[in-house]
């Protein structure tokens, strides 16, 4: 019966070291479209959806962490505490590295059209005062002073 038992695992261990059993593949391995996969905002709202991303993204290293949404949060005029932050990022992150890439950034506001965000989330805030902004009325220009002013 062990000898059973050892085989199965040992079968098992040499499926997923020849890629056929089904090895977690981290979100951050594949290659990401926003356009193919959020399909649900238009081009205009994800091109909006970067630039503020960049903006926020200090350390230009492609992701948001700890610090740089703390920053962000302050500016929209939400500002939270340090466990609230790292739950904000724990609520998207998918590849657990404890920060906030492109893909992520997105996912908060699918989460957030879908009613999937909770209204004391600190998630939730960042989608509300993302949406005061209308780009279409005020303009990058506009967006910009609203920012400065948060």
């Amino acid at each position: 019966m062990a000898t059973d038992e050892l085989a199965a695992k040992l079968n098992r261990r040499n499926l997923i070291n020849e890629g056929e059993e089904g090895s977690p593949v981290l979100p951050s391995t594949t290659v990401f479209n926003p356009y193919t996969e959020f399909k649900e905002f238009t081009r205009k709202q994800i091109q909006d959806f970067q630039k503020t991303f960049n903006k926020y993204d200090v350390g230009k290293d492609k992701f948001i962490d700890l610090m740089e949404l703390k920053l962000m949060m302050e500016k929209l005029g939400a500002p939270q505490t340090h466990v609230s932050l790292k739950n904000m990022i724990k609520e998207v992150d998918e590849d657990f590295d404890d920060k906030i890439s492109f893909r992520e950034f997105l996912l908060i506001f699918r989460k957030a059209a879908a009613g999937e965000l909770q209204e004391d989330s600190g998630l939730y805030d960042l989608y509300k005062n993302m949406e005061e902004i209308d780009v279409d009325v005020e303009g990058v220009k506009g967006a910009k002073n609203f920012f400065q002013a948060k």
